[in-house]
Order: structure tokens, then C-alpha cells, then sequence
């Protein structure tokens, strides 16, 4: 009986277990051809990952975006895009998944964000508390 048990435990752990890793399809979102750069810094790695490309901050209208341009990055599960205040994110906004870990890709800032008040573009793994990879901005 109790091998049964056993065995029934590992098989629904092994089935009900799925990859959660980033999308890896290559992603090509344009910034809109009127938008103006409010700053730009390059990504350098993490202790827990590989990054590269740059983030830019640009104004579209009234709203701004956050740009990762050139951008690749090492694969890992819960991959966030933090918008932060330090390296290591207390203060931060937290402006969603990561959507791919290669390509051109666009993060709306939420309104009223006061972008300079934001030193860094992090990709965290936020279930491991992990810094893949960080650009510092400099407004």
C-alpha cells in the first residue's frame, strides 16, 4: 500500500510538472517613429544570468516606454522586467513579464511614473530573488 501511495505521488508530481521558461521566439516591436529618447544604458550581467542589448526610455505622446533593443538574455523561470530605483529592487515597478529572451521589445510605464527617479532596467527572476541582468540609466 505504501508503495502504491509512493509511486502515485511521483507520478502526479512528474505529470504535473511543466517548463516555465521565457518565450524564446525572437520579438521586433518598434518604438514609434515620433517618440523622443529620454535616456539609454547598456545591459551587463547578473550573477544569475547573461544579458545584453540596451534599455531605452522613450516619450510617445504623453506616455512612456521602456525599449530593450538588441536585446538577448540567458532563459529562467518567473523572468520580470523591473523599472528600479537600485540594483538590488526594493523600490521598483514591476512592469510585467518578460516577453522574450531575444529581440526588440516594448514596456509601457504606468502613468504618473517619474522616470528619473529610476536608476536601473532589471530582468529578475522573481521567484528566486535572481538578477539576470541590469542596465543602469542616466537621465
Amino acid at each position: 500500500m505504501k508503495n502504491t501511495l509512493l509511486l502515485a505521488i511521483i507520478l502526479l508530481l512528474f505529470f504535473s510538472c511543466k517548463k516555465e521558461n521565457t518565450p524564446t521566439q525572437s520579438l521586433n516591436e518598434k518604438v514609434d517613429a515620433t517618440a523622443t529618447i529620454k535616456t539609454v544604458g547598456n545591459f551587463s550581467n547578473g550573477p544569475y544570468g547573461t544579458v545584453s542589448g540596451s534599455a531605452k526610455v522613450y516619450m510617445v505622446a504623453d506616455v512612456l516606454q521602456l525599449a530593450f533593443e538588441d536585446f538577448s538574455s540567458s532563459n529562467g523561470p518567473d523572468l520580470k522586467v523591473y523599472l528600479s530605483k537600485e540594483i538590488n529592487p526594493v523600490n521598483f515597478i514591476n512592469l510585467g513579464n518578460l516577453k522574450s529572451v531575444s529581440g526588440n521589445q516594448l514596456y509601457m510605464l504606468p502613468a504618473g511614473t517619474v522616470a528619473k527617479d529610476y536608476k536601473y532596467a532589471l530582468v529578475y527572476c522573481q521567484r528566486y530573488s535572481h538578477l539576470f541582468g541590469s542596465a543602469e540609466l542616466k537621465f
